[in-house]
């Protein structure tokens, strides 16, 4: 809940899903190399603890930075498709015949963790290139434009909106 709040805040969510998924290769690089059953049981914690605000945060992330709606929607489903494939494929990876340490699947889930860490450091340097571009080419975003106010307590249905929601003009909307 801290890391929902504070990357939706800081609108950061490429940083925190850096972090988290440094925590959780951490934690399968030591279930990999430590056969002591106290280490591996707080490796399983990192391994773990760290990918589950990833998931989350990774939701958020690309949902705010994916347009129009119906790419979006797209984009979503094919994520959340993707993960959930994991869940059929770990069956084959966590085999019995490699009991106790199971590398195979710790193999393969801190390959996935890497590779996703790798993924997100790329595109967060890619995006923040093409809004330094897009800010030399159309000038930074107005102040008006700004995100709108919610009043937490009603759970988002009072919206305060300047020129609705901070759209702009039809030219501002295809700049962005």
């Amino acid at each position: 809940m801290i890391t929902a709040y504070l990357s939706d805040k800081y609108a950061r969510h490429a940083i925190f899903i850096i972090f988290w998924s440094s925590v959780s290769i951490v934690g399968y690089t030591i279930l990999i190399s430590v056969e002591n059953v106290i280490v591996k049981y707080l490796a399983v914690f990192l391994a773990a603890g760290g990918l589950a605000p990833c998931i989350s945060t990774s939701i958020a992330f690309l949902s705010g930075n994916t347009s129009p709606q119906t790419k979006r929607a797209t984009a979503l489903a094919f994520m959340i498709s993707v993960g959930n494939i994991g869940g059929a494929i770990s069956g084959q990876l966590y085999r019995a015949q490699d009991a106790p340490r199971f590398i195979l699947g710790h193999a393969v889930n801190l390959g996935f963790c890497a590779f996703g860490l790798i993924n997100v450091v790329i595109l967060f340097f890619g995006l923040r290139a093409e809004n330094r571009r897009r800010d030399r080419l159309y000038g930074p975003i107005p102040s008006s434009f700004a995100v709108a106010s919610v009043d937490s307590t009603s759970f988002g249905t009072d919206i305060q909106c300047s020129d609705p929601c901070g759209l702009g003009s039809d030219e501002d909307r295809r700049r962005w």
